[in-house]
């Protein structure tokens, strides 16, 4: 008797706290707004919060001010508004996908997010992060509606894909110092403008269909820095002296790159089909391409006047009238692989494929990025088995 005396009272403690903590605990899935405004006493949420694809109409989360875990939403197909007034942080995944309906996102207060992931939000024009997201380790947004990225304020990230967004116009990642890991922008509306102004060091980068990139703090890559069929005429990269391997392909209204204090070329330094470039004479400074050298268009003037390292091999084919002497002298010194140098061309041809990988490695021309194995064993076997890349 005098063990239950006190086996009573405790048990009964312990199941108060179980009643007053489970409803805030592991993952809570909300249908309607009558679940969310259950949850509107818990300050945080230890583990998931899932909005059922049931969810319809307007859907606010208010009281949460923390999501230890993920925030999701799939299918929802008829929710129209998705709020949340004092939510700070979502420790893992923001994922939305499939809200087709879906007009109004707004988050006041949320600041740091583990990684955004939105997909399929076909009529979401903006996002209304007041205070605007300053945290996150990763960040996918493709097939939206939306007109700009305003409310995402980071200063480093790791991934970041942009694509298939038709009315995106305006990129200004304002704060972003440096990326860690992969960026990829394609496949958006045709007058897309994206600037990085503070941006200083990066590992990947590729930007596709784009009418202008601007990187005018950019110092050093470490992979691949790529622009494939995009609009702009010219591009400058005052600071950057350094990357793996750098491309210019298929952007038919090219006439001007400019990077005049790059000096190494880690990788594939390939110019290819930019129809309307006649120079390329923007490298004054350049000293080494560890990879292989590989230029074909219509140009008819090409100047490395720094050039000392060549490691691979050495492709240059133009449908204009293009001087080869300077080259050839460097044959065998200079440049260590194949030599190939040839004008008047009727079909000038890159060697082996394109870099699009974020390891730098060639791709099969016109791929969507995967490794082709048998593309890299052609360039190897061209190049004398001597190309290095340095990753």
């Amino acid at each position: 008797m005098g063990f239950l005396k006190y086996l009573v009272p405790a048990l009964a403690v312990a199941g108060l706290a179980a009643a007053q903590d489970g409803p805030c605990k592991g993952t809570k899935t909300v249908q309607n707004q009558g679940d969310a405004t259950a949850l509107a006493t818990c300050s945080t949420i230890s583990g998931d919060l899932v909005v059922a694809s049931q969810a319809a109409n307007v859907l606010a989360l208010d009281g949460i001010k923390h999501i230890t875990g993920s925030l999701s939403c799939n299918g929802a197909r008829n929710l129209s508004s998705l709020t949340a007034d004092q939510l700070e942080t979502i420790g893992d995944d923001f994922k939305l996908s499939g809200l087709t309906l879906l007009n109004t996102l707004q988050f006041d207060s949320l600041t740091e997010v583990g990684t955004i992931d939105f997909e399929a939000l076909s009529q979401l024009q903006q996002l209304d992060f007041k205070k605007g997201v300053v945290k996150a380790t990763k960040v996918r947004i493709t097939n939206t509606y939306l007109n700009s990225l305003t409310g995402i304020e980071l200063k480093t990230v790791g991934d970041m894909d942009v694509s298939n967004n038709p009315r995106l116009t305006q990129v200004n990642v304002d704060d972003i110092v440096n990326i860690t890991g992969l960026v990829t922008f394609s496949a958006n509306n045709p007058d897309l403008k994206i600037t990085f102004p503070k941006l200083q060091t990066a590992k990947n980068m590729t930007f596709r269909n784009a009418s202008e990139v601007e990187l005018p703090s950019l110092k050093t890559t470490d992979g691949l820095l790529g622009f494939y069929s995009n609009y702009f005429s010219t591009f400058v990269g005052p600071n950057l002296t350094s990357t793996g391997s750098l491309v210019f392909t298929d952007n038919a209204k090219l006439t001007n790159i400019s990077l005049p204090v790059l000096e190494t070329v880690k990788g594939v330094f390939q110019i290819a089909n930019n129809t309307a470039l006649k120079s390329v004479d923007g490298f004054p400074k350049l000293k080494s391409i560890t990879g292989a050298l590989d230029f074909s268009g219509n140009f008819s003037k090409v100047d490395l006047p720094s050039l000392k390292e060549v490691r691979g091999g050495f492709n240059m084919q133009s449908s204009g009238t293009l001087d080869c002497d300077g080259f050839s002298k460097l044959r065998g010194n200079v440049i260590e692989g194949t030599y190939t140098c040839r004008s008047g061309v009727s079909d000038p041809q890159s060697v082996g494929g394109t870099p699009t990988s974020a390891d730098s490695k060639p791709t099969k021309k016109g791929g969507a990025g995967a490794v082709n194995p048998p593309a890299i064993m052609s360039l190897m076997a061209l190049l004398g088995g001597i190309l290095h890349f340095t990753l």
